[in-house]
């Protein structure tokens, strides 16, 4: 038999990390919701990580693809 006096809830806390990339290619954080300070260090710290792996990716495409310096190509 169900006790009617007791009352349960489920909270549902639904987080979406928005990215984005600049017209440069640059990866960046757009939106990274958080709850409190203690949680927005650590998931920034995480974040910053993932982005700069991406992001010195693309520092080392644009120094391969520099034009060799070569007298009468231009």
């Amino acid at each position: 038999m169900l006790d009617k006096n007791i009352t349960r809830y489920t909270t549902i806390n639904e987080k979406q990390i928005i990215l984005g990339q600049t017209s440069s290619g640059v990866w960046y954080c757009k939106e990274l919701p958080c709850n409190t300070c203690e949680e927005a260090d650590v998931n920034i710290g995480k974040i910053n990580s993932v982005l700069n792996k991406y992001n010195n990716q693309m520092k080392e495409k644009t120094v391969k693809l520099k034009k060799p310096d070569v007298k009468g190509l231009e």
